[in-house]
């Protein structure tokens, strides 16, 4: 009897049941792109966990029967997962000057969030303010995308961090930095997918990661954010067949993140602070220049970053091994 007890007791190696997640997460969210494809119920119920939000892509309900929509936005729902409209829907409202329609019945359907943004059509400052203002109004939350669908104009990359900056000033549950489905020639992708990793460096000083969704469709995109900024980032335009793997890799299961995720779990401070800790978990031995260099920020700035990470514990400064007249940092 005593030895049936201990075996029972055992923690087991396999989950005896689906995970329960705490919800809503801040970080570490995966945003997922709903073709309207059909839905299984088992599927959604081991998948479900590790979805946050859903869009409904494209201008895709428009193909549909509003009982249809309600419905399955209800199925969403019935997992704790939110669901969100995609950008393209309001973008359309827009031009036909129905915008407090679509809003109101946006909310009537069960939407949770709305998606604002500008990647077709051109919407000036106070125009995505007045659609914010519109959103609130209506007790809608809403995500507000930064970037240009049309791989031949695209923003530079000193147009995309100011138009982040004024996306944050207008208190958005998320900022969407904008790749497409295709997750080429937009956004801080070149024309091949590659990660335009100057860009994202140059963001991250800028802006705080865990306020910005980066929208990474490859799931070889997905492997390389969560390598360098860590198991919480949060990431967008994730296919339903991605969700899994996409699990495993913010777990370190896989090859490629196995025994290699980041965390800035305990790094306090501006952006400008986490961004110098990824460099010098990857870097060891940075001295002013060198970080400077790499991370494309005023010396000054530099400076009062790695006064932040000293006053933390996270940091320390010592003589160069190579050359006694420079002062290199490591983490501590």
């Amino acid at each position: 009897m005593a030895a049936t007890a201990a075996r029972k007791a055992k923690k087991t190696f396999f989950p005896p049941e689906i995970p329960t997640p705490t919800r809503p997460r801040s970080v570490g969210l995966t945003h997922l792109l709903d073709r309207l494809a059909p839905q299984h119920d088992h599927e959604l119920e081991y998948l479900s966990p590790y979805i946050d939000i859903a869009k409904s892509g494209w201008g895709l309900p428009l193909l549909l029967p509003r009982e249809m929509i309600r419905a399955r936005i209800k199925k969403w729902h019935d997992f704790s997962v939110e669901v969100s409209t995609g950008g393209t829907l309001l973008e359309y409202a827009f031009t036909r000057d129905q915008v407090p329609q679509f809003l109101d019945e946006a909310r009537e359907l069960g939407y949770d969030l709305i998606e604002i943004s500008s990647g077709i059509i051109e919407l000036s400052p106070a125009q995505i303010e007045k659609l914010a203002d519109s959103a609130r109004e209506r007790s809608l939350d809403y995500l507000v995308e930064v970037g240009k669908k049309d791989t031949h104009y695209q923003l530079s990359l000193k147009e995309t961090i100011a138009e982040i900056t004024h996306a944050r000033s207008l208190h958005p549950r998320k900022v969407i930095v904008e790749s497409r489905e295709s997750g080429r020639g937009v956004g801080i992708y070149d024309s091949e997918g590659v990660i335009k990793w100057d860009w994202v460096r140059s963001i991250l000083a800028e802006h705080p990661a865990e306020e910005l969704i980066f929208e990474a469709p490859m799931e070889s995109q997905q492997i390389q954010l969560i390598r360098e900024l860590g198991a919480d980032v949060n990431l967008g335009n994730v296919a339903l067949r991605s969700v899994a793997p996409l699990a495993t890799e913010r777990l370190g299961l896989r090859g490629e993140t196995f025994g290699a995720i980041r965390t800035v779990k305990g790094v306090s401070g501006p952006p400008a602070a986490k961004f110098l800790f990824f460099l010098l978990e990857t870097y060891h031995g940075l001295d002013q220049t060198q970080l400077a260099q790499m991370s494309r920020l005023p010396r000054r700035t530099v400076q009062s970053a790695l006064e932040s990470l000293r006053q933390q514990g996270l940091v320390q400064e010592s003589v160069s091994l190579h050359d006694s007249r420079r002062r290199e940092y490591r983490l501590a």
